[in-house]
This record gives C-alpha cells, structure tokens and sequence, in this order.
C-alpha cells in the first residue's frame, strides 16, 4: 500500500471511531428509559364546594379513556380556552362556520357525530375514507391526541394535542360550535 492510501484508510477509520464514540457518549448521557412508566393528573375544581378532585389518565394506556370520562371531563372544560387553542394551532387549515368551507383541512364547522370522511369536496386520506364511524366525543379525542396512530397514514400533518387540559377545551369548543352551528 502506498502512503496515500495509508493516510487515506487512517482518516476514515478515526471518522467511524469518532462516530461510535460520539454515539456512545451520547447513549450514556441521554439514556433512554422505555420502562419509566409516566402518569398525568388532572385536577378540576369543584364549583359546588371548592374541592379538588385528581383524575389520573395513565398516558401509556390514554386510548383506554372511554365515552363517560369525557362527558365528565367535558363538564369542567374551559370552552375559551378550548376556541384560543382552536384559534392558535387550527383555524390556519380548518374553518369552523356555517357553510362547510375546506382549507388546507376539511371543515370542522358541524364536526360532531358527522360521519368520518363524509365532505365530499375534500379529498381525504385512505385511512379516513375507509373509516365508517363517525367523529364521536371518543373518536375525536383519540384522533386529535395521536393523529398519525388513530388513522395510520392520514394527510394530517399535526402531531396531536399532548396536554390533556387543552385536549378537553378543545373538545368542548368543537362540541359547542357544532351545536352552534346546527341551530
């Protein structure tokens, strides 16, 4: 081998080297631990007798949540805080009034308990038009907590809502504009 050749090997072999140690240093420090099990709590204040009471959603198993916890979280739901997150994170690619306008996204204007993929002047992914349900309460919190797992490839770019307070105001906006919008 020539001395080039020699230099050049040297230099990609200190490159790979340099590599795997980076790689092994940053494993050590940014360990990840999949086991930790996380746990969220909410607390809603009790307008009757100023009492806390904490519901706790395990965020590993949130898609166990069902149709009665979310009546209940609902009740207690900040709905001007749910239309200030609408306004924020969503009004850009969905319109929320009467007549059905589609953005970048469908309308969301009448979005409860209307069957999943039903506007037909958008064109929604395959995982939505194969859907046959329709956006219940459940639905809705499921979709929007994790887009992309609900409804395995869905053209919806947004990663879901992860705080579980802004979810629920969010929910009551949807619930209360569609109202809004049926009368």
């Amino acid at each position: 081998m020539s001395y080039e050749s020699n230099k050049l090997l040297c230099a990609v072999l200190t490159v790979l080297l340099f590599y795997l140690l980076t790689s092994f240093i940053g494993d050590l420090i940014y360990k990840n631990d999949n086991d930790k099990k996380v746990s969220l709590s909410y607390f809603i204040e009790d307008s009757k007798n100023n009492t806390k009471e904490e519901i706790e959603i395990k965020e590993e198993v949130s898609t166990q949540i069902d149709k009665d916890s979310i009546i209940a979280l609902l009740k207690e739901a900040n709905l001007q805080d749910g239309e200030n997150f609408i306004k924020k994170n969503c009004a850009s690619c969905h319109d929320f009034d009467l007549p059905l306008k589609n953005k970048i996204g469908p309308s969301l204007a009448n979005i409860i308990n209307r069957e999943i993929g039903s506007i037909n002047s958008y064109k929604y992914s395959k995982a939505l038009r194969e859907n046959t349900n329709s956006w219940s309460l459940l639905n809705l919190y499921l979709f929007l907590e994790n887009p992309k797992e609900w409804a395995k490839g869905t053209k919806m770019s947004y990663r879901g809502i992860k705080d579980k307070n802004k979810l629920i105001n969010t929910l009551k906006y949807l619930e209360s504009n569609s109202r809004n919008n049926e009368n």
